[in-house]
């Protein structure tokens, strides 16, 4: 039965050593694969880790001369919402995290804080955050983990000998210690250690074993009673109890906060990821309906530049006939429409650039031309359901929540402080003696049979040291603890007030997006009504062009070319705000990305999915223009915006205005106007762009 009790007790601690051990202690091939692929997504070198090159050598670009008032024209690249959606959660990037600014990209570059460059809002960036949080998971559970300690030493002593108790000192010693070592989920340590001690005195008196082997098997276990005692508390703590009893112990994984809070903190940088998501989804819709919306206001301009220039010949036609003030007039109202043309020209430029930004696309010497037909149809939400969504669907109110319960742990952290540290500590021995760790058991001596064997002293279990205690450590007052108790409570009522006050924040922008939607549903009307009134006033006075008295509707005239210009303008902002309002309701709501059909998933691209979305929306795209539009079909950006409208209306001699007034119509090669074809049903979400006269309908 002696020779078995080692052996039971050997394996009574092999399996508590490797309880608790879920995770796997070695990488396998698909980790090792996903690591190595890590730069793909990025386009980054495969030599990122190790080359000093990257860090040193600045990027080469030559991108193309940009667009200008002066050449502005490009290859048209339709683009729509899908796809620039598609390329912005690709490679893009989040823009203004306002949701009173929203299609604002952010121009500025990093800065530096001390310690980190910051101020990157590259999508790409902010997706690797939830996977450092989570790789924070294993930092954590780490501090559980089995250790293997080990030591190996050797000694030689040769003091002077003041005494016959110094023959005792003298001579080589040589020890060997080795073991295993658990951190247990309850805040104990485990440990099962061998230690082999040799010893060879350099004078022995007379009767003394020498040399002397001394192997020994111990068996050590101490574990907290009141203060760290327990899984949940274990599982809140930065790092583990440890031991005071064991000394070979050390405690690891401090470098994070426990495993409850780290899976807590991966949670937050889920949403909040989610959260830059949906600011990016609201900017990039913005972006795209302001881009049409600068196409309907040039489309606007060039329409009111024909108009007045139209005027302009008539009198100029009928010169003779004219007061030069009428005449002079009408050439300031033309070059009024020229530089709001000019200006709105601009708008297109700057809104394009936005986009390109938002979407993370470089300047490919294309022009983007949006494709996607806007809602006109009338939303009705229904209010107490949106309400709910908004309550449970917010990143931003999760985020709140989840530092609340934060604040709740940081509690339970700073109550266990008050406890004492009550500690009891347990150990237990098997050790032997010999001359040699071999051979025969014993050997004659001097006194009698002496032990030679050290192993077969051991195996025979013949001695034994236990010992068993406890260890109270009580601080006098626990005034840190109390302090630390009183910063907690304070801090968790303060995230609570933050909870509440973000709900109310949530509900009062969901409240004003509500209000939003009837808004501009009716600004569109109104501004359709405007533009059929003003364009039938403007119809009247073509038909009185042989009154002869004309000074006195000349104005009225004007006014009308100037109301219909701005109502036609108007009428496309209008409708890029409704659409834009659309997204910002689903972003109170906190759907935008289901609205936009986007999800967010963890781990590599399954082999279903293994295709870039954004090619797939951009050959949508490229597919949708072969199959249904026609040359007869026409868009707000579709024309040659590089040319002046007016350089075929224009009278010719000494009529013509100066040189430096005709700005936009230089350098035309071929004559042409503004399209004259109606829209049809590729137009975005109906017939919302006009032609020169007839009103635009739905």
């Amino acid at each position: 039965m002696n020779r078995w009790k080692p052996r039971i007790l050997v394996l009574t601690l092999a399996v508590l050593v490797s309880a608790g051990c879920k995770q796997q202690l070695f990488i396998d091939r698909h980790d090792l694969e996903c690591a190595m692929t890590l730069g793909a997504p990025i386009n980054a070198p495969s030599d990122l880790e190790q080359n000093p090159e990257h860090a040193l050598v600045p990027g080469s670009y030559i991108p193309p001369k940009p667009p200008n008032v002066d050449d502005p024209d490009r290859t048209i690249r339709y683009i729509t919402l899908p796809e620039a959606i598609a390329l912005a959660m690709e490679s893009g990037n989040v823009g203004s995290q306002n949701q009173n600014f929203p299609g604002i990209p952010i121009d500025s570059l990093v800065s530096f804080s001390g310690r980190t460059v910051f101020g990157s809002d590259n999508i790409r960036a902010f997706a690797l955050d939830p996977a450092i949080a989570g790789a924070d998971i294993e930092a954590s559970l780490s501090k559980f983990d089995a250790k293997y300690v080990s030591s190996l030493t050797w000694n030689k002593r040769d003091d002077a000998i003041a005494n016959i108790l110094g023959n005792f000192q003298n001579g080589d010693q040589w020890n060997w210690t080795s073991g295993f070592y658990k951190p247990l989920p309850t805040g104990g340590v485990a440990g099962i250690t061998w230690t082999t001690d040799y010893n060879m005195l350099s004078a022995p008196p007379g009767g003394v074993l020498n040399p002397t082997w001394r192997p020994r098997l111990a068996f050590q276990i101490e574990q907290p009673l009141m203060r760290d005692y327990g899984v949940e508390i274990n599982q809140l703590n930065f790092s583990h109890p440890g031991a005071v009893s064991i000394q070979q112990f050390r405690p690891q994984g401090a470098r994070v906060e426990g495993v409850l809070i780290t899976r807590l903190r991966y949670e937050q940088s889920q949403a909040e990821f989610e959260r830059v998501v949906n600011h990016m989804l609201l900017n990039v819709e913005t972006a795209y309906w302001n881009l049409y919306a600068a196409y309907g206001e040039l489309f606007a301009r060039d329409a009111a530049v024909l108009k007045a220039a139209e005027l302009w010949k008539n009198f100029e036609i009928r010169k003779a006939e004219r007061r030069p003030t009428e005449i002079l007039r009408t050439v300031a109202q033309f070059e009024t429409f020229r530089a709001e043309r000019v200006t709105a020209l601009g708008r297109v430029l700057t809104a394009e650039r936005q986009l390109r930004s938002l979407i993370g696309l470089q300047d490919d010497g294309t022009r983007l031309v949006p494709l996607d037909r806007p809602t006109l149809a009338a939303f009705e939400p229904d209010w107490p359901t949106a309400v709910q969504e908004t309550l449970n669907r917010r990143p931003e109110l999760a985020l709140a929540r989840q530092d609340l319960k934060f604040r709740q742990f940081d509690m339970m952290i700073q109550r266990n402080q008050l406890k004492p540290d009550l500690r009891a500590f347990a150990s237990y021995d098997v050790n032997g003696l010999g001359t040699r760790l071999d051979g025969p058991a014993t050997i004659p001596g001097p006194f009698g049979p002496q032990p030679n064997n050290a192993l077969a002293s051991f195996m025979s279990n013949q001695f034994n040291t236990w010992q068993v205690g406890l260890r109270l450590d009580v601080p006098i007052g626990y005034r840190d603890a109390h302090a630390a108790i009183r910063v907690s409570r304070l801090n968790l009522y303060r995230s609570y007030v933050q909870l509440k006050d973000s709900e109310r924040k949530a509900l009062l922008g969901l409240r004003e997006e509500y209000a939003k939607l009837k808004e501009h549903q009716r600004l569109i009307e109104i501004q359709q009504a405007a533009y059929r009134a003003s364009e039938k006033q403007l119809e009247i006075f073509k038909v009185r062009q042989d009154i002869d008295e004309r000074a006195a509707t000349l104005e009225q005239e004007l006014n009308a070319q100037r109301t219909s210009s701005t109502a036609l303008a108007s009428y496309f902002r209008s409708i890029a705000d409704y659409n834009s309002t659309l997204a910002r309701w689903q972003f109170a709501k906190g759907s935008i990305m289901e609205y936009d059909n986007v999800n967010i998933a963890e781990g590599p691209l399954p082999p279903a999915a293994a295709a870039r979305a954004a090619e797939h929306m951009r050959e949508r795209t490229v597919a949708l223009v072969l199959r249904k539009r026609s040359e007869g079909e026409f868009l707000p950006g579709t024309y040659d915006i590089n040319r002046g409208p007016a350089v075929d209306v224009l009278p010719q001699g000494e009529a013509l205005p100066p040189p430096d007034l005709q700005g936009l119509m230089k350098n035309n090669a071929r004559p042409g106007t503004l399209p004259n074809t109606p829209a049809t049903d590729m137009g975005p979400r109906g017939n919302v762009y006009p032609t020169t006269t007839p009103y635009p309908g739905r």
